[in-house]
């Protein structure tokens, strides 16, 4: 495939951002195959939760913390979620940007469905969402980034003390 092509093919919105068929199709899918859910996030539902906390080993109030909106496949770039609220707007006079905003949507980069951030699935995975601003910070306020240049600094700055012990040797030999 060339180069070109590969590009127009990245860009282009996913299917289900703009089929509401397909969307449900895969949505349904993923609630069958992984659990996606609860059906309604502001409700409470111990069952659907306890499962979850029995899956990974951890209490209902931990598993709570494990949702769509924090998963690393949770897609909310500025092109993903132009392409969500295209998607809905072709299927008639509605406000796009207040059913994303209101469901907290996203696009699950896994499962292919158009994704609510309050829900969760059992292949959650810690680090997201992914969006367009800068990388997240972690505990110490560093990036992934930062740590990497830190650490070749580091490894430089190594090097150059090696470097100025031996020639601080090698002068000291010559003045002898």
């Amino acid at each position: 495939m060339s180069e070109q092509r590969m590009a127009g093919k990245a860009l282009a919105c996913p299917k289900a951002t703009k089929d509401v068929h397909e969307n449900t199709k895969n949505r349904d899918w993923t609630i069958k195959e992984f659990g996606y859910g609860p059906i309604n996030p502001d409700a409470p539902d111990e069952k659907f939760w306890g499962e979850k906390a029995d899956l990974w080993d951890t209490d209902i109030e931990t598993a709570k913390t494990a949702r769509c909106g924090n998963c690393a496949a949770f897609d909310q770039t500025a092109r993903v979620m132009l392409c969500i609220q295209n998607g809905i707007n072709v299927q008639g006079p509605t406000d796009p940007e207040r059913i994303t905003s209101a469901a907290n949507l996203g696009y699950c980069q896994l499962f292919h469905f158009k994704c609510a951030g309050a829900r969760t699935c059992d292949a959650w995975v810690h680090g997201g969402p992914i969006t367009d601003k800068p990388q997240r910070r972690d505990a110490s306020g560093e990036t992934n980034e930062m740590r990497e240049i830190i650490g070749q600094l580091h490894d430089a700055s190594n090097k150059h003390k090696k470097q100025a012990v031996r020639l601080t040797s090698l002068m000291e030999g010559m003045r002898q």
